[in-house]
């Protein structure tokens, strides 16, 4: 990586806006020079004087003018975040002496800090991986308590732990092919293929676990979308508000109430949702309820759970998408509504969806939403168990990263069975490797690591 910061850079660290307290951030050689030229401590001390990692209670100055009362901490590198020498000033949290606050600091020679400037001079310095790096901008977007457990792990370094373990092995591995590839007459490889065998199969078990943790770990970060869906009147809308538990979607008896798609995000115990509601699904010459119904379409296309949802009073099971899209890789869930209006009504399942799991419900009942919650719930993670693991993938970078090992591993196991020299085989699994350092980015190329740094909030 040829990314390098020397300079000093600067950053408010809080949300804008008016607030008790605003963190404006520094970081660099400079950091702590140029905050002894605003900052007057109570104490009398000069800012390189201070107590490392304390809060020093004192005041910021421009000449004789007092602009603020504030706490200022000094945070000596490589012991600070970035492992830069870092100073903290807490100030008063409006937005006007934030700013002007950080102006002065600007004009006394720091930079202002680009998005994840201060993360990303952490990672290049050494003090956290790739993987950390990432976990530190998803833990602020975090939706749900499973998402905040997932980056919680990751922050605290598993992930890189497990890619570690997977490294050496293989690097275990291709020490041995070298050491063949230099004394070729030890035949190193041949006395130790069961060995290596053994050991490729289970580096491959690990990342084909790694791989598929990536789908969950994927929706649990990004939120799993949810479509209701089906004719008008069916109930789609007073059943989105009763899993929101507030009246987010109009509600009315005459049919076609809703002509946009409405979507509100929840959490499904634990699960971050996105729940999308739709227009009613129907043969209609009315033109802005085509053109809803068209919204309709395209957000189905993009689910990864459909709730069909039907009218037990008036029930049709008529579900016209295979003529327009296919849904067939889309699971669908279902939603036998208002059985309050016909509690003796029969379910008169075409044998085509009785192999789909299904729940009876009338959505003017909270113990009935509960149990869809709990429906949707086992729906999409597939288990009652639990869905965080110590070690999964979080993002399809890294994902894309572990497949490519798994790819390159298995060339390098096929090379090794059929005997096609030592060279071939240390090439995959120098591949492998690379592969892998991408995910915690040792090899990972400076655009991809701009691209991700750039996706930070300014002053993180």
């Amino acid at each position: 990586m040829a990314l390098e910061f020397n300079d000093t850079i600067a950053g408010i660290a809080t949300a804008p806006g008016e607030a008790g307290v605003s963190v404006i951030r520094i970081s660099g050689e400079d950091s702590i020079a140029i905050a002894d030229k605003l900052f007057k401590a109570g104490n009398q001390k000069t800012t390189d004087r201070l107590e490392n990692r304390s809060l020093t209670y004192g005041w910021i100055t421009i000449g004789n003018q007092t602009l603020d009362e504030v706490l200022l901490c000094v945070m000596r590198g490589p012991y600070s975040f970035t492992a830069e020498d870092v100073v903290e000033i807490h100030c008063h949290g409006g937005s006007y002496i934030t700013s002007t606050i950080l102006n002065h600091i600007l004009n006394n020679g720091a930079r202002l800090a680009g998005p994840g400037e201060f993360t990303q001079r952490a990672f290049l310095n050494g003090r956290i991986d790739l993987t950390r790096a990432e976990a530190t901008n998803d833990i602020i977007r975090a939706q749900s308590d499973l998402g905040l457990n997932m980056v919680v792990n990751q922050l605290k370094g598993k992930l890189y732990a497990k890619i570690s373990t997977i490294k050496e092995d293989i690097s275990w591995i291709l020490a041995l092919v070298n050491a063949g590839i230099d004394f070729p007459e030890e035949d190193t490889v041949f006395s130790n293929r069961d060995e290596i065998l053994e050991k490729m199969d289970n580096i491959s078990k690990e990342l084909q676990r790694l791989i598929r943790s990536a789908e969950t770990g994927i929706k649990i970060r990004e939120g799993y979308k949810i479509v209701l869906a089906g004719k008008p009147n069916v109930g789609k809308s007073k059943i989105l508000n009763g899993l929101l538990e507030e009246s987010r979607s109009i509600v009315n008896q005459q049919p076609g109430t809703t002509r946009d798609t409405i979507e509100e995000s929840c959490s499904i115990l634990g699960i971050p949702v996105s729940l999308i509601d739709t227009a009613g699904i129907h043969e209609t010459a009315d033109e802005i309820e085509k053109e809803g119904i068209e919204r309709a379409f395209s957000a189905i296309k993009k689910a990864d759970l459909i709730l069909w949802v039907i009218d037990m009073n008036n029930p049709s099971f008529e579900i016209k998408l295979a003529e327009i899209m296919d849904i067939s890789h889309i699971p669908v869930l279902l939603v036998l509504n208002k059985k309050d209006l016909c509690e003796t009504c029969r379910e008169p399942i075409p044998e085509q969806w009785r192999e789909n799991k299904r729940i009876r419900i009338s959505a003017l009942d909270k113990g009935d939403i509960d149990r869809l919650r709990k429906s949707i719930f086992e729906f999409i993670s597939g288990k009652k168990g639990r869905l965080v693991e110590d070690t999964m993938l979080t993002n399809l970078r890294q994902k894309t990263s572990a497949e490519n090992a798994q790819i390159s591993l298995e060339k390098s196991k096929d090379s090794l069975l059929a005997e096609v020299g030592d060279e071939l085989l240390a090439i995959d699994l120098n591949q492998t490797l690379i592969a892998l350092g991408e995910i915690v980015g040792e090899t990972t190329p400076d655009d991809m690591l701009n691209k991700i740094f750039s996706e930070f909030c300014i002053g993180k």
